[in-house]
């Protein structure tokens, strides 16, 4: 069996939710000190409820040649936690067993930069520093990179080997997205005595909702009125408050910013017409990001790839990951999809020879950086 399915196979029976990356952390960072990378834990899951932190990591090499960030997230979403994986030979599949993920988002982008670090170190190519970024609880907010500390990071590219598909899928662009919350306060009074002394929140609550936009708004943009909790417990009161959460996401700032703009606005008219009160809260989870391709990260991968006999394509992915946050910082990152499908469900698996192809197109990246 190759090494990097041993390796693929150990890391997805290791027990791992977002907010509890311990025993994976542990055990990534022992095997990058084995490697002779230069080790460090952040204490970011403090800030959100984790028990670990990201694991920032650099393999030194001539300091006059272009560093690059290798990135991946050691989280996963909710299992039972105990992933029981199957090789498929005939098919070249890691599958799971059905009852629970696979947990191939993230581990094959693990597998593939302890892959790839290894070739490298082996081969003695020249390279330049090589930084890198395991982060926590990136299913849940993409929490771990969003405290991350940028400052240490030399590198202004980044490879983030997390994104759904094929080997050669590689995604550009991702979108910005907003959690969005009202609260709409009323005012309760007796449903039959003295229903005027009353505001009934759920019907401005209900008019709020009819001025929001809501499904696709444009090819690049899309709302979503997504859950509406109802204050009242019984008919007799008149009902005083009601909740509604909402998300916006658009692949084009500008409409992003106008589209939250829309929802914001609809707050005035409502109060005004209800006599109620609402409050309003966003969480911007992540930014939109857009990697031209003539830019050199972009073009030193259709290079790797090529050089590897590699078709490839370009596209725009429907969420966001790291690289969101990495393209915030200044530092140009795209997704390179390690070869997984059917991510977040239990028929979820992995391409054997994609974690092998995506392995050399890391390392033959790092050739032709240091080349220019």
């Amino acid at each position: 069996m190759q090494e990097i399915v041993k390796e693929f196979i150990e890391l997805v029976k290791i027990p791992v939710h977002s907010r509890d990356e311990r025993a994976i952390a542990d055990v990534l960072k022992a095997k990058l000190s084995a490697l002779g990378l230069e080790v460090h834990e952040d204490n970011v899951g403090a800030k959100f409820g984790g028990n670990a932190g990201n694991i920032i990591a650099v393999l030194r090499g001539k300091p006059e040649l272009e560093p690059v960030i290798f990135s991946a997230h050691m989280d996963r979403v909710a299992n039972n936690g105990d992933i029981q994986p199957s090789v498929d030979e005939a098919q070249g599949l890691i599958k799971s067993d059905g009852q629970s993920i696979l947990a191939a988002d993230n581990v094959a982008g693990l597998s593939v930069i302890l892959a790839a670090l290894r070739m490298i170190k082996s081969s003695g190519q020249a390279h330049g520093d090589i930084e890198v970024v395991l982060s926590a609880c990136e299913e849940d907010g993409v929490l771990g990179s969003k405290f991350l500390d940028y400052s240490s990071l030399r590198s202004k590219m980044a490879l983030v080997f997390d994104i759904s598909g094929r080997i050669g899928r590689i995604v550009n662009r991702a979108p910005s997205k907003c959690k969005l919350q009202y609260i709409v306060h009323g005012l309760s009074a007796h449903a039959g005595n003295e229903p005027e002394k009353g505001i009934n929140a759920l019907k401005a609550a209900a008019a709020l909702i009819n001025l929001l936009p809501d499904g696709r708004i444009s090819p690049q943009t899309t709302a979503n009125i997504a859950a509406i909790k109802a204050g009242g417990t019984t008919t007799n009161i008149v009902c005083d408050r009601v909740e509604i959460l909402a998300e916006v996401r658009s692949n084009e700032a500008a409409e992003f910013d106008e589209l939250l703009d829309k929802f914001r606005a609809a707050i005035a008219v409502i109060e005004r017409e209800f006599g109620v009160r609402i409050e309003y809260h966003e969480d911007i989870f992540y930014r939109a990001f857009h990697v031209q391709e003539t830019e050199l990260l972009l073009s030193l991968l259709k290079e790797a790839m090529q050089a590897e006999n590699i078709s490839y394509t370009i596209n725009s992915g429907g969420g966001g990951m790291d690289g969101n946050r990495f393209n915030e910082q200044g530092i140009r990152a795209v997704g390179v999809a390690p070869g997984y499908q059917k991510n977040h469900t239990p028929h979820e698996l992995v391409y054997i020879e994609d974690l092998r192809k995506c392995t050399h197109i890391a390392v033959k990246f790092v050739e032709l950086l240091a080349s220019k």
